[in-house]
């Protein structure tokens, strides 16, 4: 049987919690864009001498963490804490605290309770992506430069598979998030789950490339395509903004809760 409309002020105060959450998914939709724009889009112009000092002696690597890939990073971690901020929010917690109190109308509880289980899920997914490609990158990597210069031993071996392995799956969690958040139909989240594999074949040595072949120059020319998952999300965005209005104006519902039934 359909529960009782809540009072306005509290539904306003269940409102005001799934903005949170709604918050705390753009931005972490925001980071994930970032991550592909400094590892890709970088790789692709440091490669090319696009982005470059004009020192020569102080020329960037697309083997190592420059200072583009800092700066980007950076912003990331920035991102990142503040949709955990949006995401933890005081508001939030009493909110959920209070959903026996709002029990009498299940639609909305209904949704904050979805929302909240959404927005939890892409948020530590997200985080660990990130902080398999931040230690392979920053930790990992550089350890085993240090420790084992060639690949003379067994442990050394597999310590650098290990290594590949992160870095081929770091990524294809970014995807996940991001194909989940967008909704992306299957043809397009199979083409992004192929592009990052291959591309990544290509950057690291899991199959042997670099070693063998020398075939780490086909992750910058992929990278050139990069561009365009950024318009994508540019484009998504846009539109589901319009939207979320159009179907707000025509119902006279709250935004907030139309973006999350």
């Amino acid at each position: 049987m359909p529960g009782i409309p809540a009072p306005a002020g509290q539904r306003t105060t269940i409102n005001a919690a799934l903005r949170n959450l709604r918050i705390s998914d753009l931005l972490t939709f925001i980071g994930i864009n970032l991550r592909f724009i400094t590892e890709n889009i970088m790789n692709a112009l440091i490669f090319f001498n696009i982005l470059q000092p004009l020192d020569q002696n102080q020329r960037y690597d697309i083997h190592t963490p420059s200072i583009p890939d800092m700066c980007g990073e950076t912003v990331m971690v920035i991102v990142f804490t503040i949709a955990y901020l949006f995401h933890t929010s005081a508001r939030l917690k009493n909110t959920v605290t209070d959903i026996p109190m709002y029990l009498y109308d299940r639609g909305v509880t209904r949704h904050l309770e979805d929302g909240l289980q959404r927005s939890k899920r892409f948020f530590f997914t997200t985080i660990t992506g990130f902080g398999l490609y931040f230690f392979s990158r920053y930790f990992f990597s550089p350890i085993l430069e240090v420790i084992f210069i060639e690949n003379t031993t067994i442990t050394s071996f597999a310590l650098n598979i290990l290594n590949d392995i992160i870095k081929l799956c770091s990524p294809l969690i970014f995807v996940y998030v991001y194909c989940q958040y967008l909704a992306a139909h299957k043809a397009v989240a199979l083409m992004l789950y192929i592009f990052f594999i291959i591309r990544n074949l290509f950057a690291t040595n899991v199959l042997g490339f670099i070693t063998e072949y020398d075939l780490h120059v086909g992750a910058p020319f992929l990278d050139v395509l990069s561009p365009m998952i950024v318009f994508y999300s540019l484009s998504y965005s846009i539109a589901r903004i319009e939207l979320v209005s159009d179907t707000c104006f025509s119902l006279d519902v709250d935004p907030v809760v139309v973006e999350y039934s």
